[in-house]
C-alpha cells in the first residue's frame, strides 16, 4: 500500500501536538515498526523535539520568524497584539518546516495490514472557451493544446497561447478552484498570476481601442506598456485603468474591491464617484456605499499570496474562515457565533495541512474546533 505523503505528515503533527486518535496513533506506530525511513523520520523529530520544553518555554515570536523568515521568501512577518497567538502559530510553522524537510522518500510498499486514506481528486483549472468547451489545464498529459485560433501552451508556471490569427478577439474565461494558483500570459505579454477561487474573462487578441479583461477574485498584474492601448481591469465595482504597471486587484470581500499599486500608476473608478490615481505603495480601497479610501500599504505582506502565505493581523476569525475556504476548500461553520468576530493575528502557509492551523487556533486561544468531511466546526 503506498503511503499517502500528507496524511503521515498530518499524523505526525497530531502526535506532537497530543491530539492523534488512538486509531490513528496505532496506524502511525505500525508505519514507523515497518518502515525504516518513516523509523528515520520519526526519530530525527524525536531529537529535535527532546528539548522542547526549554524550547517552548523561551521561544518568542521574533526568534521564531527569524527563522521562518528563509524559508517563506523573505517576506516581512507581522507584529501581534497577542502575543501568544502568534507565539505558537510561529512555533507550529517551525514544526510543518521541520517535518517537511524529512519528506524525502519515494512512495513504497509497506509491509502488514497497514491501510492508509485515499487520496482524493485534485479540482481542476479550467478554460471555458466562448462556445462553452472546457479545456481541463490540469491534465498533465498535454503539453500543446490547438485550437482553430491559438494554440495553448501549457508550461510549468502556467498557460500562454500563440494566435493563429490576430484579428480574432475570442473571449474566453480561465477558471481557479479553491487550493490552486495559476498563472497566464496574453496575447500582448501581460503576465497574470491568479489566487485560488478566481477566474479571468479575456479576449485571445485585443483588437479594439484598449484591452479589456475582467476579474472575479485576486490576482496580480505585469502590465505590458502600451500607451497606444490602455489596459483596463474590469472587476464588478470598479475599473482600474493602467498603461503599463504591476499591481495588485483582490474582490474577494463582499462589496469591497482593493487596488494595491507596486509599480507605475493607475486610475481606478467606480459609478459616481471621481477617479482615483494612485502611487506606488498605496492602495485604494472601494467600498459600497463609502467610495475610495487611499492609503499605504506593505507589499511583502500583500502579495504574500503568490508565495502561498496569508498573514493576517487583528483580523476576524470569520475572514480567516473565508481565506480557509479558499486555499483548503472547506467550509467553515461556526457553531458559535461570537467565535467569528474574535481576533486573530499569524499566517497561514497553503502548502502545509489545514490541521495545522486548526490545532494552533486550539492551543493558543482555546478555541473548541471539529473537521470531518471537509467541513470545519468551530464552537
Amino acid at each position: 500500500m503506498a503511503y499517502n505523503k500528507t496524511y503521515i505528515q498530518e499524523l505526525i503533527i497530531e502526535r506532537v501536538t497530543g491530539t492523534i486518535s488512538a486509531e490513528d496513533d496505532s496506524l502511525l506506530e505500525t508505519a514507523i515498526q515497518h518502515d525504516e525511513q518513516v523509523k528515520q523520520m520519526w526519530d530525527k523529530m524525536q531529537q529535535e523535539l527532546n528539548t522542547s520544553q526549554t524550547f517552548f518555554n523561551n521561544i518568542d515570536e521574533n526568534s521564531a520568524w527569524d527563522k521562518i523568515a528563509p524559508q517563506i521568501s523573505n517576506v516581512r512577518p507581522i507584529g501581534s497584539r497577542r502575543s501568544g497567538i502568534t507565539k505558537w502559530i510561529s512555533i507550529a510553522a517551525l514544526l510543518c518546516i521541520s517535518i517537511g524537510l524529512f519528506f524525502y522518500w519515494q512512495p513504497k510498499q509497506v509491509t502488514g495490514g497497514l491501510t492508509l486514506k485515499k487520496v482524493s481528486n485534485k479540482p481542476a483549472i479550467e478554460l471555458q472557451m466562448a462556445n462553452g468547451q472546457r479545456i481541463n489545464l490540469s491534465d498533465t498529459g498535454k503539453r500543446i493544446i490547438s485550437t482553430s485560433f491559438a494554440n495553448l501552451k501549457k508550461g510549468s508556471n502556467g498557460l500562454s497561447y500563440q494566435l493563429a490569427n490576430t484579428k480574432t478577439q475570442e473571449w474566453s474565461t480561465l477558471m481557479i478552484p479553491p487550493k490552486l494558483n495559476y498563472q497566464i500570459v496574453l496575447s500582448d505579454g501581460t503576465e497574470v498570476w491568479m489566487n485560488s477561487a478566481s477566474s479571468l474573462r479575456f479576449p485571445f487578441a485585443f483588437t479594439g481601442q484598449t484591452r479589456d479583461v475582467y476579474l472575479s477574485g485576486e490576482a496580480f498584474f505585469k502590465v505590458a506598456k502600451n500607451k497606444a492601448l490602455p489596459f483596463i481591469v474590469h472587476t464588478n465595482q470598479t475599473d482600474i485603468k493602467v498603461l503599463g504597471t504591476q499591481f495588485n486587484v483582490n474582490t474577494y470581500k463582499q462589496d469591497v474591491t482593493t487596488t494595491s499599486l507596486v509599480e507605475g500608476s493607475v486610475t481606478t473608478n467606480s459609478a459616481n464617484t471621481p477617479k482615483v490615481l494612485l502611487q506606488p505603495g498605496y492602495q485604494a480601497v472601494y467600498a459600497a456605499g463609502k467610495g475610495f479610501l487611499t492609503q499605504p500599504f506593505e507589499a511583502d505582506v500583500e502579495l504574500a499570496w503568490m508565495h502561498d502565505i496569508y498573514y493576517f493581523h487583528d483580523t476576524k476569525l470569520q475572514d480567516i474562515g473565508e481565506v480557509l475556504s479558499r486555499w483548503f476548500d472547506v467550509k467553515v461553520v461556526f457553531d458559535d457565533p461570537a467565535k467569528a468576530h474574535e481576533a486573530f493575528s499569524g499566517a497561514i502557509e497553503k502548502n502545509r495541512p489545514i490541521e495545522v492551523f486548526i490545532q494552533n487556533i486550539k492551543t493558543s486561544a482555546g478555541v473548541k474546533t471539529s473537521f470531518a468531511d471537509g467541513v470545519l466546526h468551530i464552537k
